[in-house]
Parts: C-alpha cells; structure tokens; sequence
C-alpha cells in the first residue's frame, strides 16, 4: 500500500488508490485530521481530535496549531520544549496509524510501502527535506517511521483526482486550492496520448487561507465581547481559544444552506465568567472584512490566466476547505464570468491526488511533467580584485523551465595557482539570469572542482546543471583538461 497524505495546515487526510480506485483511510462521517498537537505532564502528548478536546480553557496555552507554517519555530508546553520537527513528526505518526486502523476496516493491505505528501505549490527545498526528515524519523526515536517516495504541489494533486473522474485529451484546467493556511493555483493539461499524461503550466501560492478568514472574525467577536463585558481578553489564552472556536463555527455556518440560499447571519456565542454573550454578524460584514483576502487570490488567479493564454484555460476548478465559503465561489464567478467553475471534493482531492501519484512513484515511469518551481544557480565574485566579498548569484536554471533541463556557464579563477573552484547551489524564486547574494543563505548543494597547481589567474570551468523531472539536480564541473566532478541529490519534488 502506497499512501497519499494530504498534510494540511488545519486538517490532515490520508488515501489509498487500489485497482484504480481511490479510497480515503478515515472513519466513516470524520471530516479529516486536526493537525494539532498538545502536552502537558499529565496527559502527554496528544494529537488530533484528543489534542482539540484537551486545549480548552487554560490547558490552551498547551495547544499548537498550524505548525505546517512555522517549520523554523519551537514550541513550549508545560515546561516540555519540542521541535517543530518533533510536532510534525507527531501529527504524521498519527496520520498513519489512522490510514493503517482504517485499510484493516476496510480489508485493504495494510503492509505500507511509502507515501506521497502534498506541500503548497511555492515550498522549497528546505521545507521538503525539514518535512521528510520529520517523517523518516525512525519508530524507535518516536517518530513515524515512514518512507517519503515524493511530494506533489497540492492544487496538482487536486488537479489529478479531477482529471482521474473527467478525463478529456488536451483539456487544460486551472485549480484554485484555498487551503487553511495557503491558496495555491496550478495550471495543469490532460492529454492521455501522452506517456507523460499530465503537464503542470505554471503554478503560484499567496500565504493566505482559512485561518485568515477566522482571524478576522475573531477580531470582530472579541472586539464586540470585550466592549460587551468590560473584561480585557486579548491576553487570556483561554477566552482566545474559546473566540477562535467561535470564528471557526461562525464561519463554517455562513456556509450552509437554510432551504436554497446560504445563511445570511449567524450568531457567535461565546461564555465568559459564566455569562453567555452573543455576537451577531451577517454574511455582508463578513465579506467586507475578509474582502482583501479573497482579492489576494484573485489577483493570483489573473496573473496565471494572463501568464499563460487565458483563452486556453476551460475550467477553474475549486478545492481546500476554504472554498466551501460562498463568498469564494461569488467571488470568482462574478471575476471570470466565462470560465466555467466547479468546485470539486474540496476536502478530499489533494489526498486522492497524492495517493494517485504514490501508485506511479517507481522509480521508472513518468506520467506527470512539470516545471521548475525555484530557480537554481551558482555564487562568484562580481569583481575578485576590487572586493571578494561582492558576490553575485548566476542561475543556470530558471523557475518555469519545463523539466527536464539542463543548462551551462563558464566560470574562471580568479587568483593565479589557485587549486579548486567551490561552486555553491542556491535556489530562488528570482526569475533574473543574476542576482546580489543574500549573506547568510545555505545552498541547496556544493561541489568542489580540484585543479592541478600552477594555473593562471582566468583558467575557465564549465558548470553544468540538470533538473529532473523527479527532482533530482545534478552538478558537473569540467576544467576541458580532464579535471571534472558530478554530485547529485534529491530536492525533494
């Protein structure tokens, strides 16, 4: 079995495909994971729906939620430090125990051969390798032990469990994922003529989701509470649990229907000292203040439409969550009026996805082409003999190059009988052919090409890089005289 896991920022999802068809690992009526993590001495480490049940009251400054966005960050609880690595590695152990617990209600076979986990369309390098580091961490040190075979942008993973229902050769479409913490785009082309079945066109994120629309209902509830009861609460981590609670069920009740139309107002309650206060808010306050949010995205979507033949394009297809909202789909209707707009399995299509995508991670075929998501190059010194410390990046690689590729550039030494020439990796999301180097930015990756003594200030070395369809970069130093050097790793696409 070869799971896809959707590692959300607000909920998690895992699925199987089987025989071509695709199953998700869940109880029956379970929307989906929290991914959420609690401790205290007490109870231990919880996560999920127990870690939710726990963190209320005061026991909420022992809640963590949205780790997926601050993987650089630590937590404490209790007076217990953990790593952003460790919450991960929790919240994926318990992902997996929840698909293994439901393949044997389900008679699948649960003997797991790896899995496949979605990221938002602009994570990097280093947020992959942070999240499969968290998930290869061995059962025996606490973690979950499991087998990273690739990660797949969410909005395509979408697009896949789409085309796999609605299937037309040389339809292009584009998914609009609003998430709980990103809202990611991709543009993806079916053709089944093609041993590569699928090709991504370009994709974009924005850092904004869900949790931005709960943000500003939380606002508005807590400005509205305290101005009710005369209690300070914005630095009581219980009554913030408690309002964000409120926004979140707030929220989820704008979105359904009292006979055919939407609700139009809600009441957010709330109980302080024992007192219930209520807050109401109609669906026209709501779309006022989250407005900026939903133009965020918007935008994102004209810029790929724009980008990239907007006539092209048949579909915006709807996923994540979030665009369950009616002000989301208005929204983007009333903007595109002569796209034709579906919202399609909003919770459950990037785990279908991934898990479709597990099933061809082989090692051997391909069936998925995509584009280079960051931009690669190299460092040298703009001018060695004025100041060696004035560095600039040369990307060899550009983000939007279609994969495979492979491109080339001539660098020299810059000191006479200098024995080796160290080329540093980075990558980027720059799509300029040069750029001043960041102080302090760790490349992806080096090599070192070892010269023999004597040479002359100017000696050149050719650099050649190569992206792979499925993510591995490979670097090849050549002096033209028989001194080179190949170094490859995997980025994790």
């Amino acid at each position: 079995m070869k799971l896809g896991i959707d590692f959300g920022t607000s909920f998690s999802l895992p699925a199987v495909t089987v025989l071509d068809t695709s199953v998700v690992l869940l109880p029956g009526g379970k929307y989906g994971i929290p991914s959420v993590f609690y401790y205290d001495e007490w109870e231990g480490v919880l996560v999920g729906e127990a870690a939710e049940n726990a963190g209320q009251g005061e026991e909420a400054a022992n809640l963590k939620r949205e780790i997926k966005l601050e993987l650089n960050s630590t937590f404490t609880a209790d007076g217990r430090v953990f790593t952003a690595r460790q919450i991960v590695g929790y919240i994926l152990n318990h992902v997996k125990e929840n698909a293994l617990s439901a393949a044997r209600a389900k008679l699948i076979n649960e003997e797991l051969e790896g899995v496949v986990i979605s990221v938002p369309a602009a994570f990097g390098h280093n947020e992959k390798e942070f999240i499969r580091e968290a998930a290869e961490t061995p059962v025996e040190e606490g973690g979950p032990g499991l087998k990273v075979l690739g990660f797949i942008k969410e909005p395509v993973a979408a697009a896949l469990a789409y085309f796999k229902t609605s299937l037309a050769d040389k339809t292009r479409i584009l998914v609009y994922d609003l998430g709980g913490g990103t809202c990611d785009a991709a543009i993806v082309e079916a053709d089944s003529s093609l041993k590569e079945k699928y090709t991504v066109i370009d994709s974009d994120m924005r850092r904004v989701g869900g949790k931005d629309w709960d943000a500003c209902l939380e606002t508005y509830i807590l400005e509205s509470l305290e101005q009710q009861s005369g209690i300070s609460l914005k630095e009581n981590p219980g009554y913030r649990e408690k309002i964000k609670r409120a926004a979140v069920s707030a929220k989820h009740a704008f979105s359904e229907k009292v006979g055919e139309k939407y609700r139009d107002r809600v009441r957010a309650r709330v109980e302080i000292n024992g007192k219930s206060y209520q807050v109401p808010i109609t669906s026209e306050e709501f779309g006022k203040m989250t407005f900026s949010l939903l133009w965020d995205t918007i935008e994102m979507i004209m810029a790929l439409l724009k980008k990239n033949d907007a006539n092209s394009v048949s579909q915006i297809i709807c996923v994540g969550g979030s665009s369950n909202m009616p002000q989301v789909i208005e929204g983007i209707k009333k903007i595109f009026p002569q796209m034709e707009l579906r919202v399609f399995e909003p919770e459950k299509s990037i785990a279908i996805g991934a898990s479709i995508y597990a099933g061809y991670c082989n090692g051997k075929d391909t069936f998925l082409s995509d584009m280079a998501a960051f931009s690669y190059g190299s460092d040298c010194c703009r001018n060695y003999d004025v100041d060696p410390n004035d560095k600039i990046v040369i990307n060899l690689i550009q983000r939007g190059d279609r994969l495979p590729v492979t491109r080339q550039h001539r660098f020299i030494t810059t000191r006479d009988g200098q024995t080796r020439m160290r080329f540093d990796i980075y990558e980027s999301d720059k799509e300029v052919q040069q750029y001043d180097f960041v102080p302090g930015k760790q490349p992806v990756m080096q090599i070192v090409l070892e010269l023999p003594p004597g040479l002359p200030k100017g000696t050149a070395a050719v650099l050649y890089l190569t992206l792979t369809t499925d993510g591995i970069i490979e670097a090849v130093a050549d002096d033209g005289n028989g001194h080179s050097i190949k170094v490859q790793k995997r980025l994790n696409y």
